[in-house]
């Protein structure tokens, strides 16, 4: 699919029927609020992403979660690293939300809240292009050259003052984020 060339997708079919789609960023959002959600079990969180994304949930479950999948990874293959886990996220939609809605503001001039409709992929595409220079885009940088013990010290310094804004749940709780990871790979047929 070419973003510049073909409509975004609004449904999917499944078994030879058409099934409409949730396809509003805030319905993705939501959807990725409930995987963060370490209170949710792993059918719990499958039953919210089919609710909320289906108007109507088809019959055939599995199929069903494949499209959904497929949907949120806006057409794009899940990828997954040489030792077949996921790559490890450096944001959370939940924690970071603030950031983000001012680095897409930042960037793109596009204020949520007045936003009546944004298809979730386009969401997605303005969300990966974020400016370097944003807040938003720091913290990740941050929490990359942290995990990679990358920091120098005056970062180390700087980390260690914004430290409840940097570190992410599955920093504060190990046992959680592997649940959470093993809820994907199962969700992605891995």
């Amino acid at each position: 699919m070419n973003i510049l060339t073909d409509d975004l997708p609004v449904s999917v079919v499944i078994d030879g029927k058409v099934y409409a789609l949730n396809t509003d960023y805030r319905t993705g959002l939501t959807i990725m609020e409930a995987f963060e959600d370490q209170g949710l079990t792993d059918q719990e969180k499958a039953l919210v992403m089919l609710e909320l994304l289906y108007p109507e949930v088809p019959r055939n479950i599995g199929e069903a979660q494949r499209k959904a999948l497929w949907f949120l990874n806006c057409g794009e293959p899940a990828i997954a690293s040489d030792n077949n886990q996921p790559e490890e996220r450096r944001y959370s939609f939940t924690q970071d939300a603030r950031y983000i809605y001012t680095a897409i503001l930042q960037t793109h001039g596009i204020d949520l809240e007045r936003t009546e409709y944004l298809h979730w992929w386009k969401f997605q595409y303005l969300f990966l292009d974020l400016r370097e220079d944003c807040f938003f885009s720091r913290l990740i940088y941050y929490r990359t050259q942290r995990a990679k013990g990358k920091l120098t010290k005056d970062e180390i310094e700087y980390c260690n003052k914004i430290r409840d804004i940097l570190d992410l749940p599955e920093d504060k709780n190990p046992e959680a984020n592997a649940a959470a990871d093993e809820f994907m790979r199962r969700l992605n047929g891995n």
